[in-house]
């Protein structure tokens, strides 16, 4: 909607005809009301004063007042009547224009926010078994401190004169609505502000909002939280808060269907003599006996310590078994460990064995 910026006479008050005697009482009462010095400096009532200012000095002096008044002629001509009678006609033929020009309408939607949308990174361990995160969301809603009304302190704010408490003035011979210049549109001029959202009615939220994330959820999940959004005014309908999920990977742990896999690396003595070992899981790390014969596993498996399942259960572990050869080896201990495998016999390395046994067996099968 337009903006009406107010002529001089509605600015101070007074009738278009109004002697000089009027002009100036109506300067000091408005003065005694707007005056910054009466609201701490307030710049609202600065913006008002000197709009009032303007209005006295160009009224006050015969010439500058002639002058404005050909320019007010020219701009709203039913103005210089000063005849309620006739904007009265004017209104009334403007109210018949209207309805006959009138279309349905559909019914008006109820005021919804906006929706907040963030991404948000989540651990792995949370993601694979659920849980609750905080997010962290900034956005503009209505104020709570004056309930969006942009005053604690209603009754210090006047009832606008100019537009009669309306918001809107209509002027001009096609009767054009705009909003009143004077009070910004809300029909009083607001000189007490509310200190958080400076008169608005509306304040920059910044806070945490819990955010259930459930089980086994996946990067490009999207999790929506009902009514945490933007408020544009209150008693309206908050919009949500929208996540786009992203899952950090383990540095350790992957998933399987509902299995999670772990690649665990054995010393020599680890595969020869077992022992026990620190391994990662959903719930933090745990301790892990290896068997004697370690070394001639592939596979140990713990059970319940994988995804959740729809049933309630859990997946397993699975621990996948891997012997972790020595590097920077010095000659002479190169020749201790030839000699060692001399000494035990190839035929002790079982998955040696057993890989060159079926390698023998899938040539043979080629060339018949």
């Amino acid at each position: 909607m337009d903006v009406y910026v107010p002529d001089h006479y509605r600015v101070l008050g007074v009738a278009v005809q109004a002697d000089q005697a009027a002009i100036k009482d109506a300067y000091r009462k408005l003065s005694r009301v707007y005056h910054p010095d009466r609201h701490n400096g307030s710049a609202r009532a600065t913006e008002c004063f000197q709009f009032i200012s303007g209005a006295h000095s160009d009224l006050i002096d015969p010439q500058k007042r002639l002058h404005y008044d050909r320019l007010l002629v020219l701009r709203d001509p039913l103005r210089l009547v000063d005849d309620p009678r006739a904007e009265r006609a004017l209104d009334v033929l403007d109210l018949v224009v209207r309805r006959f020009r009138k279309k349905p309408e559909a019914l008006p939607g109820a005021a919804r926010g906006r929706d907040l949308r963030v991404k948000y990174t989540v651990a792995f361990a949370t993601a694979a078994l659920g849980g609750t995160v905080f997010v962290n969301v900034a956005y503009d809603s209505a104020c709570s401190d004056c309930a969006g009304q942009g005053t604690r302190e209603p009754e210090k704010n006047p009832v606008c004169h100019v537009c009669q408490g309306k918001g809107t003035v209509s002027h001009g011979l096609r009767r054009e609505h705009s909003q009143c210049g004077f009070c910004g549109g809300r029909g009083a001029v607001m000189l007490a502000v509310c200190a958080t959202c400076r008169g608005v009615g509306i304040a920059h939220v910044r806070r945490d909002i819990g955010v259930s994330v459930p089980a086994r959820a996946a990067s490009g999940s999207v999790l929506r939280v009902k009514g945490v959004g933007e408020q544009p005014a209150l008693g309206t309908q908050p919009g949500d808060l929208v996540i786009d999920l992203e899952v950090l990977p383990h540095p350790l742990l992957t998933s399987d269907g509902d299995d999670l896999v772990l690649r665990l690396p054995l010393t020599w003595r680890q595969a020869l003599t077992g022992g026990s070992v620190q391994v990662p899981t959903l719930e933090g790390p745990e301790r892990l006996t290896l068997p004697t014969d370690a070394g001639t596993r592939r596979e140990i498996r713990v059970a319940a310590r994988g995804l959740p399942i729809a049933n309630g259960g859990r997946g397993a572990l699975r621990v996948l078994l891997t012997l972790d050869c020595p590097g920077g080896l010095q000659p002479e201990q190169v020749a201790s460990v030839l000699a060692l495998q001399d000494q035990v016999g190839d035929d002790r390395f079982a998955a040696v064995r057993d890989y060159e046994a079926t390698l023998a067996k899938l040539f043979s099968a080629a060339t018949v």
